[in-house]
């Protein structure tokens, strides 16, 4: 039976999804929901405003094979991940992304059975999932994404993105390599879930790429499915192609890593809150194969301050509220995490109910049964 304590561990595993901790991601544009899945708006990097502010340049050769260490608790029952890497150094919907390497199910991690292993978001106990940069990569910068289809749970979409300096593995190995020529016979990224209205995969399955690469290790346990469901599918699961082309990495020399924004402190409120609800971009479809075009410019880039009382701008499912990071009733069957002053609907689980705006098991009527001969008597 559903208890309320149970919803509550629920809630608590909210803040505490997988993120990529190494190699060490672009700066977040906003610390108090990096954990949370991708929404469309945020495609691809979590970096809507394209600021793509670094850190530290992670150093990774040609043909080198390094541990990328993933964080959290809210490991939804594994699931399957890709890891990809694209030339463009802001990254934005134009990108093509390769990918290097896939993981079909137990990623990242965590007991099948179980939907979260904690509720830590910090929690170390992922092991690193190894993956090997390609021979004869061209010198140069680029970003490497991790993407993730978790198993249980929302039909969700997870990406995170790191710069990385390419070393390469020869001295003939130079950016005026073709880069085509490396990795140009790879798969695109799968991109599915953005957002699930539209098109998503079934749940606790783990999902099975159509094309995952020449790089690939299968769980033994996995569940596998290619199941999706959505009259979506056709153009979402193409996002990752972008406009179908790579450039060439850059040669510059590594900028001094940026200090750190203020979207990188403590956010004053909570982390626990509640995941927004993706909503539907102006464009979902992908442009026909053709030249690859520079990305556009990007606004100067401005630390991010963490917003007032008021509901975040843009959301037209926020409900105003005022005591942060607790759990509020929105109307009878809703509730919503506060952050910030804005609540975000979801559904309640079965068997909850919100009574007199607090979470309480759901009553169910009664129903008082006279028999027809009691009925028949108090009519006379």
């Amino acid at each position: 039976m559903f208890t309320q304590t149970a919803f509550l561990a629920l809630v608590a595993g909210a803040s505490a999804h997988i993120i990529m901790q190494s190699p060490v991601p672009f700066a977040w544009e906003d610390a108090g929901t990096k954990q949370f899945p991708l929404e469309v708006s945020q495609f691809p990097c979590k970096q809507p405003s394209g600021a793509y502010k670094v850190t530290e340049m992670n150093q990774w050769n040609a043909g080198e094979t390094k541990g990328v260490k993933l964080i959290g608790g809210a490991t939804h029952g594994g699931g399957s991940c890709q890891f990809s890497i694209t030339t463009d150094t802001k990254p934005t919907k134009d990108s093509q992304w390769k990918v290097i390497h896939s993981v079909i199910g137990g990623c990242p991690g965590g007991s099948p059975e179980n939907q979260n292993t904690s509720d830590n978001p910090e929690d170390p106990n992922i092991p690193e999932i190894d993956v090997k940069m390609p021979d004869d990569l061209p010198s140069g910068q680029y970003t490497f994404a991790w993407s993730w289809l978790n198993k249980v749970g929302n039909r969700e979409f997870y990406m995170n993105c790191a710069p990385i300096q390419v070393g390469s593995a020869s001295e003939a190995s130079t950016a005026s390599a073709d880069v085509s020529s490396v990795l140009g016979s790879l798969p695109d990224m799968f991109t599915i879930n953005l957002p699930a209205t539209e098109c998503a995969n079934t749940i606790y399955q783990d999902f099975e790429y159509p094309n995952p690469g020449q790089s690939v290790v299968r769980s033994p346990t996995a569940q596998t499915g290619s199941d999706t469901v959505g009259s979506g599918c056709a153009a979402m699961e193409k996002l990752g192609a972008g406009k179908g082309s790579l450039g060439s990495p850059s040669q510059g020399t590594p900028s001094t890593p940026s200090e750190a924004p203020a979207s990188s402190a403590v956010p004053s409120a909570p982390a626990s809150s509640a995941k927004p609800i993706p909503t539907a971009g102006p464009d979902n479809g992908v442009t026909g194969p053709g030249a690859s075009s520079a990305p556009a410019a990007q606004p100067s880039a401005q630390p991010t301050t963490a917003p007032s009382t008021t509901p975040s701008e843009g959301s037209a499912d926020c409900t105003p509220c005022t005591n942060d990071g607790a759990v509020v009733c929105i109307g009878t069957n809703q509730y919503g995490l506060c952050n910030r002053g804005c609540a975000v609907a979801q559904p309640l689980a079965a068997g909850m109910a919100c009574v007199d705006g607090a979470l309480a098991a759901a009553v169910k009527p009664r129903h008082i049964h006279f028999p027809r001969a009691h009925l028949r008597r108090l009519a006379h």
